[in-house]
């Protein structure tokens, strides 16, 4: 794999994971379509986590960090981002009713965001396949 791509993805990650970071540990921000219920608490939680896994990401372009460190942090990264989906997607998106399914806050949001998310988790997969 050409190492500039495998780079400017792990750059664009990077800050991706910085700002979500940085919205989700100031209460006063809202972190949009990432948000994670609206639970303060564990949005402050997820929010310095995401700051980590960024600071993670760029550092290593910047620092001489052995291959299989940052395969381990890549991989690490991408444990979190899923347990993140698995959380804000299916654990409180999902209601089950009288009516059926209720998706929270519609299908059509719920579906887009997932996309969204899972095209984040494929390019962390990459990136830790690169570095593999």
């Amino acid at each position: 794999m050409k190492i500039i791509p495998v780079k400017l993805l792990r750059l664009s990650l990077g800050f991706f994971f910085l700002i979500l970071g940085v919205i989700g540990v100031i209460p006063r921000l809202q972190e949009s379509i990432f948000t994670l219920n609206d639970n303060l608490g564990l949005e402050i939680i997820f929010g310095v986590v995401e700051l980590v896994c960024g600071l993670v990401l760029v550092a290593g372009l910047f620092t001489f960090i052995r291959k299989k460190a940052i395969s381990i942090a890549s991989l690490v990264v991408l444990v979190f981002w899923t347990v993140r989906i698995i959380l804000s997607k299916f654990v409180w998106g999902l209601s089950i009713g009288n009516s059926g399914v209720i998706f929270h806050p519609v299908f059509s949001t719920w579906l887009l965001v997932l996309s969204a998310e899972l095209i984040i988790a494929a390019a962390l997969f990459i990136m830790y396949r690169a570095y593999e």
